[in-house]
């Protein structure tokens, strides 16, 4: 039988190699919305390996943070680092989803215009850097180094906002969501 914390290792070297070869391909992606490096192969290529590799990702993290919370000590979420560490590992599953269903909804079209690749590569490459922050507070915690030292980010500090904020922020998230819903039926109906 396999401990949590070799299991915690290996999913989340599966998470993290998924959404560092994302944020690869799509930074490639990015670069081509401004008609630099214009190979058709390599934009195929970045469009298929891109959304393979943050969906594949999507898939192993909640194995990865699952065995993370068995396997920490006490198995509680007590400290401010595990709890900066799941608030960054949400912030890029959103994201992530969010890229995955623009791009089975909206299809190849998605890159056929400056503006909408500009949105869908910086989706990808901020659903990357954050789950790769999330691996570097990880880092933090477990040996109390990480790759993102130099930055001096707040790990031990929890942000927290008022309940109205929070009101807010949840009310444009929904509003976002409706009309972005409606503009995808639209636009379906529209093509058919």
């Amino acid at each position: 039988m396999i401990s949590s914390a070799t299991f915690h290792v290996i999913t989340t070297e599966l998470v993290v190699g998924s959404f560092a070869m994302a944020g690869v391909c799509f930074l490639l992606k990015a670069i081509q919305s401004f008609n630099a490096l214009p190979s058709e192969k390599m934009s195929q290529v970045c469009d298929i390996v891109g959304h393979f590799a943050i969906g594949f990702g999507l898939v192993a993290t909640p194995f990865a943070i699952l065995s993370g919370i068995s396997s920490s000590p006490g198995s509680d979420i007590s400290s401010p680092l595990l709890v900066n560490k799941i608030f960054l590992s949400m912030i890029a599953t959103g994201l992530a989803i969010a890229v995955i269903y623009a791009r089975l909804k909206i299809g190849e079209q998605i890159w056929a215009n400056k503006s909408s690749s500009i949105t869908q590569s910086s989706a990808g490459l901020a659903a990357s850097g954050f789950m790769l922050l999330t691996a570097s507070a990880g880092g933090k915690f477990t040996r109390n180094e990480s790759l993102v030292d130099l930055l001096n980010l707040p790990y031990d500090t929890i942000f927290l906002m008022p309940i109205w904020a929070t009101g807010i922020i949840l009310l444009i998230g929904l509003a976002t969501t409706v009309l972005a819903v409606i503009g995808l039926r639209n636009q379906s109906t529209v093509q058919h």
